[in-house]
């Protein structure tokens, strides 16, 4: 194929008048003290990633210059060798769960009993409905180490105020759930 020749001549626009590219200016760089940027660590382990929540507690930034400190800051931890967390992605997530996320799920489980809704809102990247599948396994587990006391017991009081249930109660639940498992 030939090649087109390229004229040395600008190109013109409708007026007459040579275009010329347009460079965006770049935004002033952005100075964090180190006050504020204690107060994003505290609230980037609050709101992972949320920058507006996050620009809201430190107080002095924009969301959009609290992304900017957030991405900077994560690849620092990526480069020293630390654990970065990974996006938010409530969801269908066929992975294995993280240690973070099995030490979150502990924390929501001592907190909130089997309040998998409530549980699931301090583990942040799974659904109630993974949750409760991962409680089931996780009792399961406790189940077969010797370690069922652990277990919180069903009908934990929560904000409704539910009553405990009896021993003789758990047991027949129990056995009815191994005989028939999830068949409400």
């Amino acid at each position: 194929m030939a090649r087109k020749k390229q004229s040395s001549r600008p190109k013109w626009s409708v007026l007459g008048v040579a275009r010329v590219p347009l460079k965006r200016p770049r935004a002033p760089k952005v100075h964090w003290t180190p006050d504020e940027h204690e107060r994003f660590v505290t609230a980037f382990t609050l709101y992972p990633r949320k920058w507006k929540k996050i620009a809201e507690y430190v107080g002095t930034k924009t969301p959009r210059q609290t992304q900017g400190h957030g991405e900077y800051y994560l690849k620092q931890l990526e480069r020293a060798g630390e654990e970065v967390p990974p996006p938010e992605k409530p969801g269908r997530q066929s992975e294995h769960w993280t240690a973070n996320e099995h030490e979150r799920f502990l924390v929501g489980l001592s907190t909130h009993g089997r309040q998998w809704v409530e549980v699931a809102k301090v583990v942040r990247t799974r659904t109630s409905e993974q949750v409760s599948g991962h409680a089931h396994g996780y009792f399961q587990q406790l189940e077969r180490e010797g370690k069922g006391h652990l277990i919180p017991p069903l009908g934990q009081p929560g904000p409704e105020g539910s009553e405990h249930w009896t021993s003789d109660e758990h047991e027949r639940f129990v056995t009815a759930f191994t005989l028939y498992p999830r068949k409400w």
